[in-house]
Formats: structure tokens, sequence, C-alpha cells
């Protein structure tokens, strides 16, 4: 079964690279799956516009989204070209292109993970197994490493993180891997175990769910990261999907985006949110051109996380003391005015002096951050209850920790 899917997605490529489509136009839904391009991409010059911003600084939740143009059928010189692009997800039909790519063939997965954006090259054809990121304001591509070192002729179709666990995953068109962020090489997690399967797409949500989009039977699936198994969500998307796209939450709202390019009843590419309950996806609006648009990636909030291991405190004065901890910024954006405020629900937790602040925080580093002094009255064993907040973006993260009580005195 394997070997007719080979032989379907090869068919397909030529296919595609013999009858390119100019518009969109009513096609007939019964195209083989592939895992390719629709058509081949023009190789017209565009004009490099570069100027320096740092990425670290960045804090607006009002970024646009981020993806990579692998086609686009408009004639030129009026057709975006391919490479990183950028979007208001608001109006998909008007593209910004940013820069023209360095890869050697489409960036056909995406992410955003600790201030970077991450795309993964096709492996197949003239492309190279490659982990790259990608400069959001000018466009820079940078090579990390390839995810098949030993080149067991791996590609992905699609690339994810999870902010929780601070992992990254690969996807082929039928399992699941682990990417080493530090090197790009991968791991093999497990096998989605569906017939005939070509995933071509994966994100987390907040909460570390994982999800993928499946072109065989153009559905949402639930991945299990521990060892890949995929189980179907709902009972189809509702569209007909072939050849490269993506998928990507938004964080921040919680919602599931498709940069989908679908064949019925119309070919085109466009954006839609899809309900992971549900599996069904309704269409935001159609890409400028009818691109197809994959490395797909939205930038979302600094998070404050609290290190558990790092919390401790001591007695300063009779009835007095203070908690010092660790705090990460495992979100995609800038902390800024990061506090912490100690509670419980086993007692009354005072504060008598100022709340110190951190000013600053970039994504994937850490800060060391002493609370304000704290006098409180609890039971014996009495839970602290540690939250550091965010005040850019409201974002928080709590934690509890026991705490021995002597009468006034505290020790954690």
């Amino acid at each position: 079964m394997r070997s007719k899917i080979a032989i379907l997605i090869i068919g397909s490529l030529i296919i595609a690279t013999t009858f390119p489509i100019a518009t969109a136009i009513n096609v007939d839904e019964k195209e083989p799956p592939s895992s390719g391009l629709a058509t081949p991409e023009f190789s017209n010059k565009v004009t490099e516009v570069q100027f320096i911003n740092d990425i670290d600084e960045l804090n607006l939740r009002t970024l646009p989204f981020y993806g990579y143009c692998a086609w686009d059928p408009t004639p030129p010189p009026d057709n975006l070209k391919e490479g990183p692009v950028s979007f208001d997800p608001s109006a998909p039909d008007n593209i910004s292109q940013i820069k023209k790519t360095s890869s050697s063939a489409f960036i056909s997965g995406g992410t955003w993970a600790l201030g970077k954006w991450y795309g993964c090259e096709y492996g197949l054809g003239e492309g190279q197994p490659l982990i790259w990121t990608i400069h959001p304001v000018i466009g820079e591509m940078t090579v990390i490493g390839s995810y098949d070192p030993e080149g067991t002729n791996l590609s992905f179709n699609g690339l994810a993180y999870d902010h929780n666990t601070e992992i990254m995953y690969g996807c082929s068109y039928n399992a699941l891997y682990e990417v080493n962020m530090d090197t790009g090489a991968s791991s093999f997690v497990g096998n989605f175990g569906i017939s005939e399967c070509i995933m071509i797409a994966i994100a987390f949500d907040d909460s570390g769910n994982l999800y993928g989009t499946e072109l065989v039977t153009d559905s949402l699936y639930s991945i299990n990261p521990n060892n890949g198994a995929a189980t179907k969500v709902g009972s189809g998307l509702g569209i007909n999907l072939n050849y490269q796209q993506d998928m990507a939450f938004d964080i921040d709202t919680g919602t599931l985006y498709l940069s989908a390019y679908t064949i019925a009843p119309v070919k085109e590419g466009a954006l839609y949110t899809c309900n992971k309950v549900s599996g069904v996806a309704s269409k935001v609006g159609k890409f400028q051109g009818s691109a197809e648009i994959t490395g797909f990636a939205i930038p979302y909030s600094g998070i404050p996380k609290i290190i558990s291991t790092s919390i401790n405190g001591g007695i300063l004065n009779i009835g007095e003391s203070k908690i010092q901890c660790t705090i990460k910024n495992i979100g995609g954006l800038l902390c800024k005015n990061i506090t912490l405020q100690i509670t419980s629900n086993r007692g009354l937790i005072f504060g008598i002096d100022t709340k110190p602040i951190i000013y600053y925080l970039r994504p994937g580093t850490t800060v060391n951050l002493t609370s304000q002094t704290i006098i409180g009255i609890g039971l014996p064993m009495k839970l602290l209850i540690i939250t550091a907040t965010q005040e850019s973006s409201k974002k928080t993260y709590s934690i509890t920790k026991e705490a021995l009580l002597f009468g006034l005195l505290w020790w954690c």
C-alpha cells in the first residue's frame, strides 16, 4: 500500500509540473493526494529591502501572521515570489512579501517558538531536510541543521512546538518525530496509525494538545506526542485538501487556523479556522492570488513560567519572610513588568513593602525574582500560591508550594 502512495505522490508531482494552473478554477476533486506543490514556482527576481529590527524586543500582540509563499498562480510580474510573507488574518487577500527564499525547496511547515520563526524544508526532490529560522522582519533565513542527518530520505511536512514541555516536533507523511532545536536532528516518536496517511501539518494548542490535518481523509486528528498515535476528530473538515499547506494555533485566542489549499469545489489557497472539537473548517478568506501558503507561524505573548525546583524562602525577621524563585519566559514574545504575588487558600498573607518588578524578559531567558516581604497566619502545613504576572498581556503562571509554619515564621 505504501508503494502505491509513493507512486501517487510522484505521479501527482509530474502532473502538477506539466499542467500548471494559472487561476483558481473548478476542478475534479478526485486528484491523487500529494504532499508536493500544486504547480512549480516562478523564478522571477524580487527587489530585497532590508532594515534592522531586534526581534527579541517584539512585544506587540498586533503582529501579523507569518507564512511562506510556496507558489502563487498569478502571472508575473504581479505574483508573489517564493519566500517568507506576512498577512493580517482579517485580510488574507492582502499579503506582504518579506524576502525571496534562501532554501533549495519550499518551507513545508512552520511554527513560532521562544521568539523565533522556525521552518522545515521539504526534503524530497531538489529539497534538503533542513530546519531553518526565518527573521520575520527582514526575512533572513538561517540553517539550524538537518532533521535527517543519517540520510534516510526523511521529509517533513509539518513542524510544531509545545511551549509547555519546550519540545519541537516534526511530521512526515505517516509518523511523528522529536526535533533537537539546537542541531535540527530528529528522533522517531511513533507512527500515526492511519491507513494511507499523508499528515500534512501539525500544531499545538496552549494546553499542549497536538493536532494534525491529513490529506487522504481530509480530516483533523488529535495526536499523542508520546507515541504518535492519531485519533480522528469529527467526520471531516468539510473541504477537499491537496498538496502543501499548514496549520497553526493562535495561542492567545485559542483559535486554530489552516493555511489551506483546496482542490474542490475550486482550486485555491485560503485561510480557514478549524473547530478542534467538531473538526469542521470555516473559511475566513482567499489568499492573495490563491497562493499556496506554508511555513505558517503565529506569534503569541510572553509567558512567565515559575521553575518549581527554584522556589525557596527564609526567615528575615520575626514574623517576616520573602519567597525567591527563578522565572523563565516560555512564551513567544517579550515579557514586560513581571511581578510576584503570594496568596494562600489556607491562611492569610500580607505584603508589607513594594512589589519587585522585572521590566523585561526575552523569550527563552530566565531571571531570579524575590517577593516583597510577607507576613502570614495559617495552618502548620500551609499551601502558598505563587503567581507570576506579565503586565503587558496579563499572562499569568501559578504554582503551589507547601510552607512550614512556626508561629508567624515562614520556611519553604
